[in-house]
């Protein structure tokens, strides 16, 4: 077996890799940015398995291309990055690394709120530009978030680490679990999650339409798939309340950038963003506004938090070469018929 990690990988786990009878070699490819397709499908030819990360763009343009490749082990919970239908088709495994990354990403989530509000990057700039002069009653007025409604949009592990953190901050929290769009205002059967979650933290369930219209503060959580692209446009943005503060450590696509860009400009919104369309291009308008918090995609960038999910992928490579099934597995369904070629 081959493998290929793209991006850093720690030292103990560099030596599991190593230590593994069943690999031939571990090629390592670091980068700052994005490599482009060709320097993807070099760097992969040949290999039988890949650790990657979100950056990496597996499409079936360049998974096509790679016939030894039999594994993708991705570095992050989402894997909108890799086409999952091709990997299916072809018998490619692929994992991911749900549940070590939801209070490092709901921290950063829960910061970026509180920064937005408290005007922080604002009060840090100004301080280290040498204006401070003293107190001043009316100096970087900010908003309190307690009493105040947070809307969730997407109730999986990590949006419901952030409601957590919201019920401890005195908000008061709506949420809503559905991709779609235009949901209107029928009632929404609830089932024994929204129960607890009624009983736990006062959170109620509720449409899109409602959460865009109520909440002075909305988070996105949901997962970038073909219904959740462009889910806030132009028309859910107009929905929003006044200055409402939108953050997003889910995935740029999610809000139609077009649209967050006129938002922010016009000072509708203001916007707190880790993630972006086309990372690592910002587009000017959301650099030099005023009404943004801006952080480079580092939702689950903590020490613990990033060596829990380089493990968990080691892991599922290791696992699989010894022809067990791990638990995170993305496409099961194809277990069976996929190890029998490593």
């Amino acid at each position: 077996m081959k493998v290929l990690c793209l991006g850093k990988l720690p030292s103990p786990l560099q030596e599991r890799l190593k230590t593994e009878a069943k690999i031939e070699s571990v090629t390592y490819v670091d980068r700052a940015a994005p490599l482009t397709d060709t320097e993807i499908t070099a760097a992969l030819s040949g290999m039988d398995i890949v650790l990657s990360e979100p950056q990496d763009n597996l499409s079936e343009n360049i998974l096509s291309r790679c016939q030894a490749l039999r594994m993708v082990a991705q570095r992050a919970v989402g894997y909108d990055n890799v086409d999952l239908e091709y990997c299916n088709r072809s018998g490619i495994l692929l994992s991911n690394t749900p549940g070590v990354l939801d209070n490092a990403t709901a921290d950063l989530a829960f910061s970026l709120l509180l920064c937005a509000a408290r005007r922080i990057v604002e009060a840090d700039r100004y301080v280290r530009a040498g204006l401070w002069h003293g107190f001043e009653s009316d100096l970087l007025l900010g908003r309190e978030i307690s009493g105040k409604t947070l809307g969730i949009v997407g109730l999986g592990r990590i949006g419901e680490a952030m409601a957590r953190r919201a019920w401890g901050f005195g908000l008061k929290i709506i949420y809503c679990r559905s991709a779609h769009k235009n949901s209107g205002t029928t009632e929404i059967e609830l089932d024994e999650k929204d129960r607890r979650l009624a009983q736990s933290l006062g959170a109620r369930r509720v449409s899109m339409e409602d959460l865009l219209k109520e909440s002075d503060f909305i988070s996105l959580h949901c997962p970038l798939k073909k219904e959740t692209t462009n889910l806030i446009g132009a028309a859910e943005l107009a929905l929003m309340k006044n200055g409402c503060i939108l953050v997003n450590t889910a995935r740029g696509k999610v809000v139609e950038e077009k649209a967050l860009v006129e938002a922010v400009t016009k000072g509708k919104i203001i916007a707190a963003l880790d993630v972006f369309a086309q990372e690592p291009t910002v587009p000017p308008p959301l650099l030099n506004s005023p009404n943004t918090v801006l952080a480079p995609h580092i939702g689950s960038a903590t020490d613990e938090t990033r060596f829990a999910m380089a493990e968990l992928a080691v892991n599922a490579v290791l696992q699989v070469l010894q022809g067990g099934l791990p638990a995170n597995l993305v496409n099961p369904q194809i277990f069976e018929s996929a190890v029998n070629k490593l």
